[in-house]
């Protein structure tokens, strides 16, 4: 079967033991208390979330799945057993060990799920709390957009639908929640403000050394297989050969054998480490070599020198304003990510056969969804609430991620 598209939200939490007491009322799974009112998470809801869990991870249809069906798993002991090759060593894998990881694919899956709904329900009550509205115009219109560009039509969406095991109700949530982290990061930045003038001053003063241009050089080079081929071709460019016919000759370099060894404005740590006492050191017009490395034997002329550039207040002033107010913003956002995964989780409530989850105050889960956390630039949908701004204020910084919380897309079911 072909990977179907997943509109999920994958939305990892950080360990929170925050967890109201008591329980949800009968049918719910989890209740998460508003100011205004309780937002119930019914055991309908979480069924459909973990069977769109486990269809994304088995990459099937909801309907072909394999079922985990607690505490025996045979379904899943048997489907394993029918994987394993004839031949495989793995043949002797006992029922035990199989179960084993049928229930630790059950509890990811589980895990997966309630945290998905309990995530989107969060950032949702967020919004509301902020005074945030989604007319129902607005939902309309971003749902449809959806339908057009990730699903192609009326015709993929509800393929999806039917692939994922989701209903409406549930890809309404997922947009409400988009919806909601672009507004609330648009009202963050709001409050952040421009940096003022002082406080881009110090701030270049801070970073001075991270602007500084360094020292660039033009140069010509032959990289050669030995050192015997090296002195040969020092002695061909001294006896007035060109750098175009030696280099040919010559170099394994294939980046420059076919330029005349030509290398234009690089930098020390461009180059290797042995080029440090010798090459960025020699006077410009000069004639070096052989020069061994650990990438082979070099001939090198210097044929010019760009002196390192110091930074200058005036040049950089705007750019400088941009990263700042990066900073700032990111900053706000960390902060205001840290309130609210403590605020909602104290003020979420889960039935008892949850509470262990991270989203619920418990810890099932929580190391490989704080290590997703703390990867770098993750895929859209990928990361917690990221909260990241709709797009980073200097571009060549990339100091925020500018990541928006979108549809993940994958091909449509065959």
């Amino acid at each position: 079967m072909t990977p179907r598209r997943s509109l999920l939200l994958f939305l990892p939490v950080v360990s929170l033991s925050l967890a109201a007491c008591g329980g949800p009322p009968e049918g719910d799974v989890a209740v998460v208390k508003t100011d205004a009112a309780e937002l119930s998470i019914s055991e309908a809801e979480y069924k459909r979330f973990f069977g769109a869990a486990l269809s994304q991870a088995q990459q099937t249809s909801v309907k072909e799945t394999t079922p985990l069906v607690a505490p025996d798993f045979k379904a899943c002991i048997a489907e394993k057993k029918k994987e394993i090759p004839d031949d495989s060593q793995r043949k002797k894998t006992s029922d035990a060990d199989l179960k084993k990881q049928c229930e630790e694919q059950y509890e990811q899956t589980r895990n997966t799920a309630m945290q998905q709904l309990i995530n989107l329900n969060w950032i949702k009550a967020e919004a509301d709390r902020r005074g945030v509205e989604f007319r129902k115009a607005e939902v309309a219109r971003e749902l449809n957009n959806i339908i057009t560009q990730q699903f192609q039509g009326q015709e993929g969406y509800k393929n999806f639908l039917t692939q994922s095991g989701l209903n409406r109700d549930d890809v309404e949530l997922n947009v409400i929640a988009q919806l909601g982290q672009t507004k609330i990061v648009a009202d963050l930045q709001e409050q952040t403000g421009e940096p003022t003038d002082a406080e881009v001053r110090r701030y270049f003063e801070e970073k001075r050394e991270t602007y500084v241009q360094p020292e660039t050089r033009d140069m010509r080079l032959i990289k050669a297989k030995n050192e015997a081929d090296a002195k040969a071709a020092k002695a061909a460019i001294e006896a007035g050969e060109s750098w175009t016919a030696v280099a040919k000759k010559y170099s394994t370099d294939a980046a420059t054998k076919d330029q005349g060894g030509k290398v234009l404005a690089t930098t020390a740590d461009q180059q290797p480490p042995e080029f440090g006492g010798t090459v960025f050191k020699a006077k410009n017009g000069e004639l070096l070599g052989p020069i061994k490395t650990s990438l082979g034997y070099y001939v090198v002329k210097v044929q010019n020198i760009n002196a390192e550039k110091q930074p200058v207040f005036a040049e950089l002033e705007e750019q400088l304003k941009q990263a700042l107010a990066q900073e700032n913003q990111q900053t706000a956002i960390n902060r205001f990510r840290t309130l609210f995964l403590a605020r909602w989780a104290a003020r979420t409530t889960c039935g008892g056969e949850y509470d262990d989850l991270v989203a619920c105050g418990g810890e099932a889960g929580a190391p490989a969804q704080e290590e997703a956390a703390t990867k770098p630039t993750p895929p859209p949908g990928a990361g917690i609430p990221q909260f990241a701004p709709k797009m980073p204020v200097d571009p060549a910084a990339q100091q925020i991620d500018p990541t928006q919380q979108q549809v993940q897309q994958a091909p449509a079911a065959g």
